[in-house]
């Protein structure tokens, strides 16, 4: 994988059709782990029309196609948020999950959160692989579980990480978006 495919960017509510596209492309059973029920297509536009992209925090991981391949949701309540995560079929495996959840945690952190939890089905072995490995305090409970991690609180450091990250971002889909450009206005398939 290349480094550009690493690189999270922060969504915006210009970016709910890419989001719907993005949750639609999870099969039933991924739908089932990443949202602890069955879901359907309308439900999944519903959950994206009610994100609140100035309060939440949503980034997610593009190809060069600027499709979003993997995506994170922390649903922000007072001093604690609740993380989703989701990575498409073929692009697991290969730390995608882990680059955004360690954004995910850096945006809360600057943000004056001091929790974020996850709310699983057990059987989710992926989330809970990453519960995990980030050193989240896990509460098994029959078929459900809850992973907490206490958050340490922002630094000079911490914002300028961020900041760092954003623009690695937006260079990214500057240098992106020019390349459509290109190959549109040159003919080029792709």
């Amino acid at each position: 994988m290349t480094q550009e495919l690493h690189t999270t960017i922060r969504l915006r509510a210009s970016h709910r059709s890419a989001l719907e596209a993005h949750f639609i492309a999870l099969d039933a059973e991924d739908r089932r782990l990443r949202f602890g029920a069955a879901i359907g297509d309308d439900a999944l536009r519903a959950y994206v029309a009610r994100i609140d992209f100035e309060r939440d925090g949503a980034f997610a991981v593009q190809d060069d196609e600027l499709r979003l391949v993997a995506v994170v949701h922390v649903a922000v309540a007072e001093a604690s948020a609740e993380l989703g995560l989701s990575v498409l079929a073929g692009r697991r495996a290969s730390g995608l999950g882990h680059a955004l959840f360690k954004r995910a945690v850096m945006h809360l952190r600057n943000r004056g959160s001091r929790e974020v939890f996850v709310h699983c089905l057990t059987e989710n072995a992926a989330m809970m692989h990453l519960a995990r490995k980030h050193g989240m305090g896990i509460a098994y409970s029959g078929g459900e579980t809850d992973a907490r991690l206490q958050l340490k609180p922002a630094t000079a450091n911490s914002y300028i990480c961020e900041w760092l990250a954003d623009q690695q971002a937006a260079t990214v889909q500057a240098m992106r978006h020019q390349t459509r450009f290109t190959r549109a206005l040159w003919g080029f398939a792709g």
